[in-house]
């Protein structure tokens, strides 16, 4: 079930529950809005306030891919996720 709100500012948010197996079901209107169709990858970044969810390019499922363009030191990053995995895994 989708709930549809506003937030700070004046954004649209939905209200989503998560299922017994931990799944969510991404709503209509921002899957068509970022191009998520079934079997594309997305990223959950872990932020201080929640989760961050996002649309991967097509076609990059790469660190090094989705990083190019970005001005960070990519042996940093991949260690962090490389910690992050084992520690929320536990």
């Amino acid at each position: 079930m989708v709930g549809v709100g506003v937030g700070k500012a004046g954004v649209q948010t939905f209200r989503v529950k998560v299922g017994s197996k931990g799944q969510v079901v991404i709503p209509k209107p921002l899957r068509e809005a970022y191009g998520i169709e079934e079997g594309r990858e997305i990223l959950m970044i872990p932020v201080e306030d929640g989760i961050l969810v996002k649309a991967l390019p097509t076609g990059s499922g790469k660190l090094r891919g989705l990083l190019a363009d970005l001005n960070v030191d990519l042996r940093e990053c991949e260690g962090i996720l490389a910690e992050a995995k084992t520690t929320v895994w536990r």
